[in-house]
């Protein structure tokens, strides 16, 4: 019997998703991130950093350390590896003098984080036992990491080198010592290791990247990783590799971030900008939302992780169905159509992958409607495997489309399997900081526009603002204050981290480390209330006085409809009314007094409670809320 499946178009994205992870997973399991920091132990790295205290040496580990704590949770398949050069007491392999192999190439562990976090907060401790020397040379600290990486490291493994030191004249009196840094720095990027330089300053002085370190050791015409890139790309990437670190611990640290993190494309596929004109193209999600890792289940009774399978169950016999068992269908008029695997590929299919040229459009139409961007931008850059030059074409395209401040408009199919969307390319052009560091990389922004669709043209009410509700000129100038005494200056999103993964990962790494308590995090998401209010309060009072004062009548709750009177009943006897108001506007002190006492206030009138108040020369406020309160508070405090 054949039996057909009710598919969900989101499950099926959901499945498609799934195969990506999987493709994904795999290609992250045979590229595994191998890196090593090579750090500077000598004595002149052990003085301090910065106000705190902080040693630049105390500050690299703790930086290494902070990165082994990021990945314990993120891709534990990674391998990581601390070595130290000047170190007094020597531990490697080679037998080499000053070279010290801290902890060698593996994943990182709760005890290898411990080791470093242990070195970072004491410097006694390194002093005891390992210490600091002068005598040790760089090419044999070179030498015995491409000897970890030869031992550790696999073919396709992604192999890295961070460099942290103070000292921009190594061996400044030993040309021969020089010569064979350069070569064993030669020998790691043969084996396609990538060598990166975190400099810092030295008893008040820049570190000098030009005198050795960027052309001999970072960067060399011979490098094979860039081979494949034109003059002004390498120029980039050279960039890219050598930074000043200086400025202390959380400035180290958040530059060994930037450079932990591995960009991986996106896509890679064809830019069309006619027939017979094609370049090739790559992409990079520069933003893409951060969400807490997802548990695995476990088996109660033994703690060994649960596998799961899917299977699919026929309505009718409970027989359970194979993927080729099953055929799919789509409802459409109340009717089932049905279709084969193969049916639904051949619909899904619009052609071969690429970015396809439409046209061109003002920049400045384009950002008018920022609310248009349906997903997050992805960062576009010339892909030389694709075609030989291609870079050369971006860059005088992306030139021109910048010159004339226009965005380009393209039909964007990144694989055979999805649909085309249309969408926009926003030109960028490099920009640098004062120390010379890449701020922003040459490239175009592509945001995804909705398409007539997707668009979505609710009933909204629409009325002139002046016709329901009066503009009151002081009420506008004091909320004008409001919001220039309260306006942030220099927003930026780096200030402000997702306390939610703040929180989970801090538990996840006092139960990893054994600790008793996971750290403390700041939520910058909380407003400052107490900045705030000191800021507006006086603002508060004229706030009030410009805002129209609101009815007694809107104050009150809405009477309960009268109840109907039952055949033959006699009216009842209406009960007069008293006023604690009399013609002159007086007021009987002890209405109001028995109603503080009672705690029923709120039930007397506005003229009642103010009429109190004028009558013991207090001027009332006009909220009837407030009013209340400030007839508590005096009588409070005339019975203390």
């Amino acid at each position: 019997m054949s039996s057909y499946y009710n598919r969900d178009p989101d499950q099926e994205a959901d499945e498609e998703d799934e195969v990506d992870l999987e493709d994904k997973k795999q290609v992250s399991e045979q590229n595994r991130d191998c890196l090593v920091y090579l750090v500077d132990a000598s004595p002149a790295m052990h003085r301090s950093l910065d106000a705190d205290g902080t040693t630049g040496f105390q500050a690299c580990v703790a930086a290494a350390a902070a990165q082994y704590r990021s990945r314990i949770i993120n891709d534990h398949r990674d391998r990581v590896g601390v070595v130290l050069f000047g170190a007094a007491k020597p531990l490697n392999a080679l037998g080499f003098a000053g070279i010290h192999v801290l902890q060698d190439l593996d994943e990182p562990s709760a005890a290898r984080i411990s080791q470093l976090e242990k070195l970072s907060e004491s410097s006694t401790l390194f002093d005891a036992e390992i210490g600091s020397t002068e005598e040790f040379t760089l090419h044999e600290a070179l030498w015995t990491v491409n000897q970890i990486f030869s031992k550790s490291a696999k073919k396709n493994d992604h192999k890295r080198v961070f460099i942290m030191t103070n000292n921009s004249h190594p061996h400044a009196d030993n040309a021969d010592l020089q010569r064979l840094a350069i070569t064993r720095a030669r020998d790691l990027r043969d084996t396609d290791a990538v060598l990166y330089l975190f400099g810092l300053d030295r008893d008040g002085q820049a570190f000098d990247f030009d005198y050795f370190y960027k052309e001999n050791i970072i960067i060399s015409g011979e490098d094979p990783s860039s081979q494949e890139l034109d003059d002004s790309q390498v120029e980039q990437e050279e960039e890219t590799r050598y930074f000043n670190a200086s400025g202390g611990l959380e400035s180290l640290t958040q530059r060994v971030e930037q450079k932990v993190f591995k960009k991986r494309t996106t896509f890679s596929c064809t830019m069309i900008l006619g027939d017979g004109f094609e370049f090739g193209v790559r992409g990079y999600n520069l933003v893409s939302e951060v969400k807490p890792s997802s548990y695995t289940y476990l088996v109660a009774a033994t703690n060994e992780e649960a596998a799961i399978q899917t299977s699919y169950i026929c309505k009718t016999t409970s027989q359970q169905l194979a993927l080729t068992d099953m055929d799919f269908y789509y409802p459409y008029g109340g009717e089932k159509a049905i279709f084969t695997k193969e049916e639904v590929a051949q619909i899904k299919y619009f052609g071969e992958p690429g970015l396809r040229l439409i046209g061109f459009k003002p920049l400045a139409v384009i950002l008018k409607k920022p609310y248009y961007n349906l997903k997050h931008s992805v960062f576009i850059v010339p892909d030389e495997s694709k075609y030989v030059g291609s870079s050369s074409v971006f860059i005088q395209f992306l030139a021109r489309v910048h010159a004339k401040q226009k965005a380009v408009i393209c039909s964007y199919m990144p694989k055979k399997s999805t649909s085309p969307r249309v969408v926009a390319l926003l030109p960028q052009m490099e920009e640098y900081d004062d120390k010379g560091n890449v701020l922003k990389p040459s490239g175009f922004n592509m945001i995804h526009v909705p398409f007539s669709d997707d668009l979505r043209k609710p009933e909204a009410p629409a009325f002139a603002i002046s016709e329901k509700l009066p503009i009151l000129e002081p009420a506008v100038k004091v909320f004008g204050e409001i919001i220039d005494k309260t306006t942030i200056k220099n927003f930026s999103v780096y200030n402000y981290p997702n306390p939610t993964l703040q929180k989970h990962y801090a538990n996840l790494q006092a139960v990893a480390l054994k600790r008793d308590t996971a750290d403390d995090f700041d939520d910058h998401t909380a407003p400052n209330n107490e900045a705030i209010q000191r800021r507006i309060a006086k603002l508060v009072p004229a706030l009030r006085d410009a805002l129209p004062e609101s009815n007694e009548e809107d104050d009150a709750p809405a009477k309960p409809a009268a109840k109907r009177k039952a055949a033959g009943d006699s009216p009842a006897p209406k009960r007069a009314k008293v006023s604690a108001v009399d013609a002159d506007g007086g007021v009987d002190e002890s209405v109001v007094q028995n109603a503080y006492a009672a705690g029923t206030l709120q039930k007397l009138t506005i003229p009642v409670l103010s009429a109190f108040m004028k009558k013991n020369g207090i001027t009332p406020l006009k909220k009837k809320d407030a009013l209340v309160g400030q007839v508590e508070e005096y009588l409070a405090a005339k019975q203390e």
